[in-house]
């Protein structure tokens, strides 16, 4: 096993460590053929930490992602989301190798041959075995060890597979460095205790800010406004964007494309009409969508069948149809008996369910009512419409055709399946939960249709695409620049859109939602004012490079409207506050709202927890104010002013408390605690960890 001892002492920077080890397990395999993974000279992504990250690569760590996570669509918002997890496992392994490096943190030799074939085996290499030899059997293992010896590619799978693991244990030994130092306190898992079962009844007096005008609290300077960032840099610095105006050439079938297509539909027509060809086999093999031929229940049939079953016999053709760019066409090529009966209804539903006897009397009476209209002619998918509180209300209460035995009709069944002519049954059916009218549109039957269909989607012929092309190449052509852009679509009546604060990770701009190529353009090759179309899904776009937003603190102007917000919401709340100090010394809620004004708002809560966000009905948090709540000691007390989100400024007044009962063992609650700490804990370590590496992220440039 030389080769194997030689292997695991440089395999430590070789392999990725990820986040999973389910997923590395997978990754590790198709990373077997190729052994240096960032090698020289090849194009870059960015660096990590001072390693260079070729595109090679991360291309690759990508589609073992995308096969691992099953997925066979490219779209750029999940191509997006795979790229951005093999980025963020790439970032996180480098950051904690660099930091185990740093501890000397190491697995002993004993430590390693358990984890490989001991009574400890790592969950890593357990799924390896389980991937390479189909069992964790310790004797089935010894042997595959044995056999890998004279196999060198073998040797390196399993090397990056022991690799990986003894990365996974030292990242597992270095969390617990922290987490492990988690405890709780006697006295803090009461009060856990008591924050989860106690609570408090409180009524609090809330002004919003909306009832205090401008006027009230003058207007906000330019020098408050610079002072205001100058003060909170950090919120208001951003990422570097860019912004480009657009303009669309949508790519649709033409009137001579919609020609052809009724042509096509024409000679399909006429192959149905004749009586020598195979229908069933003739529509499979030409249908772009669905299934050709198969039979149906009336309750399955296609709409354009379903609405002529009273009348349709077999050998009918129905259409061709077109809707919404799709040509379709039916032929009823047999009716067969069934075993089933079906049949048509509409309904309305009064519900009964809560009523008291006097709202059932009520409820009875407008249900008649409605009968009453409905026997007389009137519409009666309007009065469904109307009256109906069932799931078909909006359909005008067509359930459609529906099968005896079914459970949506059983409390209509009877009355359904007995009528022998269509129209309103002449009388309210009752069940235990509902009143219904009915509406028989189709009496009953017992038929199965077999049914041959075509549906063709309109597609734009080559021609069409390459008209609307060059279109678009010529418009990019003639332009230069955001003004001249602007201007030649103007003369060319063609409508500008705007896209902007776009990042470098985005994969939409505005109304365009697959634009990751236009977005790689922007931050690689485009320079300020460069034109340049492009194919997106079905249109063409094209695009100026109009503006950038360096990286760094917002502009003043970009800013002023937001903070000029800001500033006033804090001068409001300085107005009601000190309105409030000077209200009424009487603390009951409405003696406060009396004295501060009709403004001010009056709301109880008698069961207020700490773990509470929000007071309840004037929305937004306010923690502050809930922790302040609690603070209180005796029934009358009231905290002080505290602003909730932006909403307003409120005060809580303490009615009563109610707190739970001492119990005997609090081991559950420390527990709780001791788990919540620990996985903060790790939580920020990981992140205090990787916000130490510095990173350089060029995948824009490729993707």
């Amino acid at each position: 096993m030389a080769i194997i001892n030689t292997l695991r002492e440089k395999m430590g920077r070789l392999v990725v460590v990820v986040v999973g080890i389910s997923i590395l397990a997978f990754v590790l395999t198709d990373l077997a053929s190729n052994q240096n993974l960032f090698g020289a000279g090849a194009r870059n992504v960015g660096e990590i930490d001072g390693e260079e990250i070729s595109q090679e690569e991360y291309a690759q760590l990508v589609e073992n992602l995308k096969r691992y996570y099953g997925i066979t669509t490219s779209n750029d918002q999940t191509m997006q989301f795979v790229r951005d997890q093999a980025w963020n496992q790439l970032v996180s392994d480098i950051a904690f190798t660099q930091k185990l490096e740093q501890l000397g943190l190491e697995i002993g030799t004993n430590e390693r041959v358990d984890m490989v074939q001991g009574k400890n085996i790592s969950p890593t290499i357990l799924q390896f075995f389980q991937q390479r030899i189909g069992t964790a059997d310790p004797t089935a293992i010894r042997q595959y060890l044995q056999s890998i010896e004279f196999d060198p590619n073998e040797q390196y799978i399993f090397a990056s597979a022991e690799a990986q693991a003894m990365g996974q244990r030292r990242m597992n030994k270095f969390q617990n460095l922290i987490t492990k130092t988690a405890y709780a306190t006697l006295e803090e898992a009461k009060r856990a205790y008591q924050n989860e079962l106690g609570f408090i009844d409180v009524d609090y007096v809330f002004v919003p800010f909306s009832t205090v005008s401008n006027d009230q609290i003058g207007a906000v300077s330019e020098s408050e406004v610079r002072s205001y960032l100058s003060a909170h840099e950090d919120e208001f610095t951003v990422e570097e964007t860019r912004a480009i105006d657009y303009v669309t050439f949508p790519v649709v079938p033409s009137a001579a494309d919609t020609a052809d297509y009724q042509q096509q539909m024409a000679e399909i027509k006429a192959r149905f009409e004749d009586e020598n060809n195979n229908d069933s086999t003739y529509a499979i093999s030409i249908t772009e969508q669905g299934l050709g031929f198969t039979t149906y229940d009336p309750t399955a049939l296609p709409t354009a069948v379903a609405s002529q079953l009273s009348t349709v016999k077999a050998g009918d053709i129905i259409g061709p149809d077109l809707n919404n760019g799709i040509f379709s066409i039916h032929k009823v090529v047999d009716i067969v008996p069934s075993e089933n009966e079906f049949a048509r209804v509409s309904q309305i539903v009064f519900p009964k369910n809560n009523l008291t006897p006097a709202q059932l009397s009520e409820t009875k009476k407008t249900a008649n009512d409605v009968l009453r209209q409905a026997r007389g002619g009137a519409d009666f998918a309007q009065l469904a419409r109307q009256y109906s509180k069932g799931a078909f209300a909006n359909t005008g209460g067509d359930m459609g055709w529906v099968r005896k035995g079914q459970s949506s009709i059983q409390n209509i069944e009877s009355e359904l399946f007995a009528a022998r002519r269509t129209g309103v049954v002449n009388k309210l059916i009752e069940s235990d939960n509902n009143i219904y009218i009915i509406n028989v549109t189709e009496t009953k039957m017992s038929n199965r249709y077999k049914v041959a269909q075509v549906i063709i989607e309109m597609a734009p012929s080559f021609e069409t695409t390459n008209q609307v092309y060059l279109q678009a190449a010529e418009f990019a052509a003639s332009a230069y620049g955001p003004d001249e852009f602007n201007s030649k679509a103007g003369e060319q009546g063609y409508s500008v859109f705007s896209g902007t604060g776009i990042s470098n990770a985005a994969t939409s701009i505005g109304q365009l939602s697959n634009a990751r190529q236009v977005v790689s353009w922007l931050y690689g090759e485009a320079e300020m004012g460069d034109v340049k179309e492009f194919e997106l899904e079905d249109q063409y776009v094209v695009a100026v490079y109009a503006n950038r937003t360096p990286e760094g603190l917002r502009s003043f102007e970009s800013a002023r409207s937001e903070i000029e917000g800001i500033i006033r919401n804090e001068k409001k709340a300085e107005f009601i506050k000190s309105k409030l100090a000077a209200a009424s010394g009487d603390v009951n809620a409405m003696g406060i709202s009396s004295s501060y004004g009709p403004e001010a708002q009056v709301f109880n809560n008698p069961n207020l927890k700490m773990s509470d966000l929000a007071l309840g009905q004037i929305g937004g948090d306010s923690p502050e104010a809930i922790g302040a709540a609690f603070a209180l000691q005796n029934p009358g007390d009231k905290t002080a002013p505290h602003i909730v989100d932006e909403k307003g400024v409120v005060v809580v007044i303490l009615k009563s408390k109610s707190t739970a009962a001492e119990i005997g063992d609090y081991t559950s609650y420390e527990n709780q605690l001791i788990n919540s700490q620990a996985a903060t804990a790790a939580g920020k370590l990981q992140n205090s960890v990787i916000d130490k590496v510095d990173v350089e992220d060029q995948r824009y440039k490729f993707y």
